[in-house]
């Protein structure tokens, strides 16, 4: 803890008036109203692991005169670091008269009992904590620092994995409770923030190698994308715009066709497949339908050209090809055997 004096030596520097409206901080305020993010009059909770992204979103809200709530997670993965960085914020927190919560997880024994990779472990933790506090204060929502070279890498993320067309669109600005206000700003938008208002930031180290895909990403592929096409960050935030609207369009055929050839009947979903099969892209409507029900994409064809009698079951649902006894059409029924259901 020896650094921590020069850490916390921006402190004393005080914060920019708040009638002094920034550049960056007008951006944030516009793109909050345009998708009606957040209202001044409620309280927010603002998740901040003390790195740059969300020590930004913090002091940009605090400046813009919104109610906030500083969430900070101890997850106890990196030693001494971690315990740094929860000091730094709750230190940050105090300079700035926002009140914080802590919550401290014991991650990899979690990560283990629901055998689960270490980044899944922690994310479901985070967002389950901050939806009980969310729930216990009656916050308006939980922001997050998620910006627009985040949405690039999942977007990427999501196109590795095979997610469809809409993992390609990225993140949205809203989801549930969920809003992201830095999602139309660069990480290098965000750092001369900083820089300008000589704040200060703690680094994780974790995020420095490439253990995990995401940093892979960040730290690997982007760079040799930049080295093809200069402009590549530039171009892909363009195409994510373009891939949302064709997303859009998408989405319109797949409610359109639903209406004719998906019912729900007596507790079960009946998807006529004679009918299906004769329509433009038949696999990937049936896959929009069934995908919840965690089918893998490979699986899509066998269910729509099965032979009557087959079955299909996982630990989310039974399907079984059949014949209508109305008409002689070739029909899937599905039963939905998930314990709290969509």
């Amino acid at each position: 803890m020896q650094d921590l004096p020069r850490i916390f030596a921006h402190f004393k520097k005080k914060c920019v008036p708040l009638n002094d409206v920034n550049k960056m901080q007008q951006k944030i305020l516009t793109y909050i109203n345009q998708h009606q993010l957040l209202k001044k009059e409620q309280p927010v909770l603002v998740a901040c692991s003390g790195g740059a992204d969300s020590v930004a979103l913090l002091h940009l809200l605090v400046q813009m005169g919104y109610s906030c709530t500083a969430l900070h997670c101890n997850f106890h993965l990196r030693g001494e670091e971690s315990n740094r960085d929860e000091q730094f914020i709750t230190t940050l927190c105090e300079q700035w008269h926002c009140p914080i919560l802590v919550q401290h997880f014991d991650t990899t024994t979690y990560a283990q009992q629901h055998k689960l990779s270490i980044e899944m472990a922690a994310r479901q933790l985070r967002y389950a904590w901050f939806e009980e506090v969310r729930q216990t204060t009656n916050a308006q929502a939980i922001a997050v620092a998620h910006h627009q070279d985040d949405n690039i890498e999942t977007a990427l993320l999501n196109l590795i994995r095979g997610t469809g067309i809409q993992g390609l669109t990225g993140m949205r600005p809203q989801n549930g409770y969920i809003v992201r206000p830095l999602l139309d700003c660069k990480r290098s938008d965000i750092e001369q923030y900083l820089q300008a208002h000589q704040i200060s930031y703690v680094t994780d180290s974790s995020n420095l190698t490439t253990d995990y895909t995401r940093n892979k990403i960040r730290l690997q592929l982007i760079p040799l994308l930049n080295s093809i096409n200069p402009s590549f960050e530039g171009v892909m935030a363009t195409n994510m715009q373009n891939f949302k609207a064709t997303e859009r369009i998408y989405a319109r055929y797949v409610a359109q066709q639903k209406k004719i050839w998906y019912q729900e009947k007596e507790g079960k979903i009946i998807i006529n497949l004679s009918g299906l099969k004769e329509q433009m892209e038949a696999e990937s409507l049936l896959y929009e339908w069934i995908k919840d029900f965690k089918i893998h994409p490979a699986e899509v064809s066998k269910i729509l050209h099965a032979q009557t009698g087959k079955r299909f079951v996982n630990k989310h649902c039974s399907m079984e090809v059949k014949r209508s006894p109305v008409k002689g059409n070739k029909i899937l029924i599905i039963e939905d055997l998930r314990a709290n259901k969509a």
